[in-house]
C-alpha cells in the first residue's frame, strides 16, 4: 500500500482496527447495531493502514448527522490534524452528494472544533446537553 491518503467506505474487516481504537482510548466499542448500515455507513481514511473513521447517519429527511469519529491513538505523525480534517470534509461531501441539504454534528472535543473552524463550518458557542432516552 502506498503512503498516499485513501478515503473509502468502511468494511467489516476494518473493525479489527476500529474496536481496538475505542478500547485504547478508554471507551467501549460502539455496537454495530447502533451504527448506520450496521457499521458500514461511513468513511475510513488510511495510508499504509487505517488512521480514522467517521459515520454518516441519514434520516427520512434531507439531513445527515456525522458522529462516532475515532482515530488510531498511536498515529502521531505531523499530518494527523489534516488527515482528520480531510475525513470530516469527505463525510460532509458524501452527505451532500446523496442529497442532504443540512449536515450537522455535536461535540465538545476541542480538536474536532478546531478542524471544523478550519473548514469554515458554522459552530455555535453554546454548550450542549446530551439527552439519552
Amino acid at each position: 500500500m502506498s503512503n498516499e491518503l485513501k478515503i473509502r467506505k468502511i468494511e467489516i474487516k476494518d473493525y479489527k482496527y476500529i474496536n481496538k481504537w475505542w478500547v485504547e482510548q478508554g471507551f467501549k466499542p460502539v455496537s454495530l447495531d447502533v451504527l448506520p448500515m450496521q457499521g458500514l455507513g461511513g468513511l475510513i481514511i488510511e495510508k499504509q493502514k487505517p488512521i480514522a473513521v467517521a459515520y454518516l447517519y441519514l434520516t427520512n429527511s434531507k439531513m445527515g448527522y456525522i458522529d462516532n469519529l475515532i482515530s488510531d491513538p498511536k498515529y502521531i505523525s505531523k499530518d494527523r490534524f489534516n488527515i482528520i480534517l480531510e475525513l470530516i470534509a469527505a463525510c460532509k461531501q458524501m452527505a451532500v452528494e446523496i442529497g442532504c441539504l443540512d449536515v450537522w454534528a455535536i461535540t465538545n472535543s476541542k480538536g474536532i472544533i478546531k478542524r471544523c473552524e478550519k473548514l469554515k463550518y458554522n459552530i455555535t458557542e453554546n454548550n450542549y446537553a446530551l439527552i439519552s432516552i
